[in-house]
């Protein structure tokens, strides 16, 4: 017990740490919580080395993390992001998703491995993005509002995909019966959901007007996210989605902040660093060589190409300038926590390997990185005179 104790002290404080200087560098915090963990892991210090108790804590925080993301999500700019945003979205998912998956054959011969590699590549983190088009000044252009919108969308389509494949992967040895089984339970999961969204926030208000917000509300609100991540959990999907939509359940209530700033209390300040602190942990360098290191490169090739052509590609087809389309291709880049988050759920139900996981961590530290340099130079005069004269 003692042991755990210390552990979690030194993540809290080198996670901190690394979060300050992240941001100081104009980079998200949530990679230098990233680069913390894999300091104090196995791969440089070993101070601390992965173990049930932090595991525990780590699937704890990543619930918390969706669940306020969900709480997060405006419903209504959703609804009006609009078509633009939708077919950006969908372009960005499926052409990751398919390069992703056929460059995967080049290294194993598992399709459902293969097939987590695509999904891992169709995450999109627009948080860098968000930042540098603030400072830029272009945040509310159309190419900015059209990225904003598509990330959001993105997310979703990106629940439901790690969903379907988690159900699909866990009855595809159990013959059609059981197929047609997960897929029953997905769609009595997405009717529920739907329901669920429309029906119970006003609901949930009309109970909640009679009391105030102090009476326990954050603490049924995280219970009722814990019961759906439960719930999507037994119906062989992953604990996040049950825990965004629970989150989405409660964005449009009308004691929405006061949750959220508990959550985020909870969330931001001690479970969310443990869960980003253990995936680095968790990265190990055993096994690290030419294979390893050239599925890395190729899933950031693909990481970068599959967003910029199939966003860029979505945003053409509705009249949008070359720069425009770059721009938002660009600015779809960066995979952030969303492709830890997917990789680490791949690692622990035995889809992917140490072998995907590790390429990963770095896919996410280097596009991160390059997201703000390429972003910059896609608004730069000079890149729309060059891009738009191209024939």
């Amino acid at each position: 017990m003692e042991k755990i104790l210390l552990e979690i002290a030194l993540i809290l404080i080198f996670t901190k740490l690394g979060s300050i200087i992240s941001i100081h560098f104009k980079m998200p915090g949530v990679l230098g919580e990233l680069v913390a963990g894999v300091l104090l892991g196995p791969f440089v210090f070993n101070l601390i080395k992965p173990s049930d108790n932090l595991t525990l804590l780590s699937n704890l925080g990543v619930i918390m993390l969706m669940f306020l993301a969900g709480i997060e999500t405006n419903l209504e700019e959703l609804k009006k992001a609009g078509k633009s945003s939708f077919v950006i979205a969908c372009a960005g998912v499926i052409v990751p998703l398919i390069l992703g998956t056929v460059a995967a054959y080049m290294f194993f011969n598992n399709f459902w491995e293969n097939l987590f590699v695509g999904v891992i590549l169709t995450a999109t983190s627009v948080s860098i993005s968000v930042q540098t088009l603030t400072e830029l000044g272009k945040l509310n252009t159309r190419s900015g509002i059209n990225i904003l919108g598509a990330a959001v969308i993105d997310d979703v389509l990106g629940l439901i995909l790690i969903s379907v494949i988690l159900a699909t992967a866990n009855s595809s040895g159990a013959g059609n019966s059981s197929l047609i089984s997960a897929f029953i339970k997905i769609g009595v999961f997405c009717v529920i959901a739907i329901a669920a969204i429309l029906f119970l926030p006003k609901f949930i208000d009309k109970i909640t007007q009679k009391f105030k917000p102090q009476q326990g509300l954050a603490l049924l609100s995280i219970a009722f996210a814990l019961i759906c991540a439960f719930g999507a959990e037994e119906l062989g999907l992953a604990s996040i989605t049950g825990a965004y939509i629970c989150g989405l359940v409660l964005s449009p209530i009308k004691h929405k902040e006061y949750i959220e700033k508990r959550i985020k209390v909870i969330s931001g300040s001690f479970l969310s660093p443990i869960f980003f602190a253990s995936v680095g942990i968790s990265a190990s360098i055993k096994g690290v060589n030419t294979k390893v290191i050239l599925i890395t490169l190729t899933m950031f090739v693909i990481a970068v190409i599959g967003k910029v052509v199939g966003c860029g590609l979505g945003a053409r087809l509705f009249k949008m300038s070359k720069s425009e389309a770059l721009q938002i291709g660009v600015g779809m880049v960066s995979r952030g926590e969303v492709a830890i988050i997917t990789a680490n759920i791949g690692l622990s139900k035995h889809i992917i390997s140490e072998e995907i996981f590790l390429p990963t961590i770095v896919v996410v530290i280097l596009s991160t990185i390059v997201t703000p340099i390429l972003l910059k130079l896609s608004y730069s005069h000079k890149t729309d005179k060059l891009i738009d004269k191209a024939i």
